[in-house]
């Protein structure tokens, strides 16, 4: 997973308006365009260079510190989107999402689309949106590898 994200930050590509067309519809898109400059956030955005090492088109993903005040607002947006989404994994503890993998409809090309939500033990939250050719076998395998 560290040599995935190393990867990932060594080909840091920041296209922020491919972002919000490729997040057309979501709730989540929201989440990306308001927290990703604030202070404590780390936003990352990955487009077509994916593509030829692990089917991935485009990757977006945000990381807030201190999450206390955007999480209803998160946790809205995710379970707006999650009402479309097939459930690959979810964690929930009294009520509340830990973790969540879901795999949304594909889009007219036949795109995979995915979202990934994990709330750390220290108050930090990840958000994750990939889309590709990937299949969520192979999400799963990619995200839990240990390489």
């Amino acid at each position: 997973m560290k040599k995935f994200i190393r990867t990932l930050l060594c080909c840091l590509l920041l296209l922020f308006s491919t972002g919000m067309y490729a997040q057309k519809g979501l709730q989540i898109a929201s989440v990306f365009q308001k927290y990703g400059n604030q202070k404590g956030a780390t936003y990352v955005e990955l487009s077509k260079m994916l593509s030829k090492n692990w089917d991935i088109t485009h990757y977006q993903s945000l990381k807030l510190a201190k999450a206390e005040k955007a999480l209803p607002e998160i946790y809205r947006c995710l379970e707006a989107d999650r009402e479309h989404a097939k459930k690959i994994k979810e964690v929930v503890t009294d009520g509340q999402i830990q973790s969540g993998y879901y795999q949304l409809p594909p889009l007219q090309n036949k795109t995979n689309r995915f979202i990934l939500f994990r709330l750390g033990k220290k108050g930090e939250a990840t958000l994750i949106y990939i889309e590709g050719e990937i299949d969520s076998d192979d999400l799963v395998t990619l995200i839990f590898s240990k390489d």
